[in-house]
This record gives structure tokens, sequence and C-alpha cells, in this order.
């Protein structure tokens, strides 16, 4: 086994361990024995926990962000159907991370969870952004909402409502939790004209794809 394909390895396994305990529960000497290797190989590809949990980082958001861009500038969609996939995308990798690893770098490690943010605001929302104000230029979506308030709402409700501790107190699938958000919060911000092409087109037998197979083979969830 080469060198990379050990490091993607050690790094596959702590993502699956910081996702579900978060950072400061989890030790460099549980990784080891997870893995079966020695710390000693372990530190030879990582000096400390925060250098391979700031990999994990760079890592993670470097797919996030290409990924976002990439629906972002698919013309092949149009822009309902990119906002909806973007919406579903970033709602998916939120629950994937898990709170508990989110809320331990804020607290203890600020610099890591800054590049979070950083890639978050720049990034991500940007993107976002973008998709809201080209569907309001084409009148699909309505203008008397302040966009700077559409995206506090949604940021707000996929970190208070799409994460596992919410998902575990309440009867319905993540699938099921997914399509309700995306379209209480998707239909609303649409104009009459927007909403009615909207429901004319899928009565036409034309079933959008909200959130279509990604290269990265996350679970595809379909439009209901």
């Amino acid at each position: 086994m080469s060198d990379q394909e050990i490091k993607s390895r050690i790094l596959e396994t702590a993502a699956d361990w910081f996702y579900r305990y978060g950072f400061s529960r989890v030790t460099m000497d549980e990784l080891a024995e997870k893995m079966a290797m020695s710390k000693k190989t372990l530190y030879k590809y990582f000096a400390s926990k925060d250098d391979l949990v700031q990999d994990l980082v760079q890592a993670t958001m470097k797919r996030v962000v290409t990924q976002c861009e990439a629906i972002c500038t698919n013309q092949q969609e149009d822009i309902v159907d990119r906002l909806k996939h973007m919406m579903t995308y970033i709602a998916v990798e939120y629950q994937r991370i898990g709170k508990p690893l989110l809320e331990d770098l804020q607290r203890h490690s600020p610099y890591i969870w800054k590049q979070i943010d950083t890639a978050r605001r720049e990034h991500i929302l940007r993107n976002f952004a973008a998709l809201l104000h080209e569907g309001r230029e084409k009148g699909i979506f309505r203008k008397d909402i302040d966009q700077e308030l559409v995206l506090l709402v949604y940021t707000n409700i996929i970190r208070d409502i799409i994460n596992p501790e919410i998902l575990t107190r309440v009867p319905f699938s993540a699938d099921q939790v997914f399509a309700a958000v995306v379209k209480i919060f998707y239909e609303g911000i649409m104009t009459e004209e927007g909403r009615a092409k909207y429901l004319q087109r899928n009565s036409a037998g034309q079933q959008t794809a909200l959130y279509p197979p990604l290269a990265d083979g996350i679970l595809t969830v379909a439009d209901k």
C-alpha cells in the first residue's frame, strides 16, 4: 500500500469517528487501534490530532465547494432544479459531518473552524446567493423577501433541524425531512408565476430531480 493510500485510509477512518463523536472525544490512540496501526505509523503521516482534523476539514471543504460550484454553473439544469439541488446537497453534507464535530471545532479549534466558516461564507453561500439572484431576475423567486434574510433562514434551518440529534426525535426518515424542508422553504420564495410553471411542468410528466446522482456517490433523493 502506497503512502497516499495509507493517508487516505487514515483520513477515512478519522472522518467516521470525528463525525460521530466530535473532535475532543477521539484520541490518536483510539484511531491507531481502530486501524490496527502503531501510533508511530500514525504519527508518521500526521504529527498531531490537530493536523489530522485540519487535513480532513480542508479535503471536505474543497469537495463541497467544488460540488456547489458545479451545481451552480450547470446550465443543463434550470434555476429551480439547481437551487433545490444545492439546498439538498448542503443539507446532506451537514448531516454527514455532524453537529458534535462542528460544535467541538468552534469551542476547541477556532482556527480550523474559521476555515469552515470562510468556505461557507465566501464560496457556498455566494453560490446560493447567485442562484437566488438569478431566480429573482427571471421572475421565478419573489423580490419582496430580502435575499440576505432568505440566506439567514436557510442556514438556520439546516443547523437546527437537519442534524442527527433532531432526526432521532421525530418519526420521519432523513429523506422525508429533507423533502419537507426543501418543499416548504423553496415553494415559499417562489412567485405565483414561477410556482405555476413548475407545477405545470411536473404535471406534464417531466419529473424534476431534486437531488441527481453525484460523482462522489452521495445518496440520491428523488423529488416526490
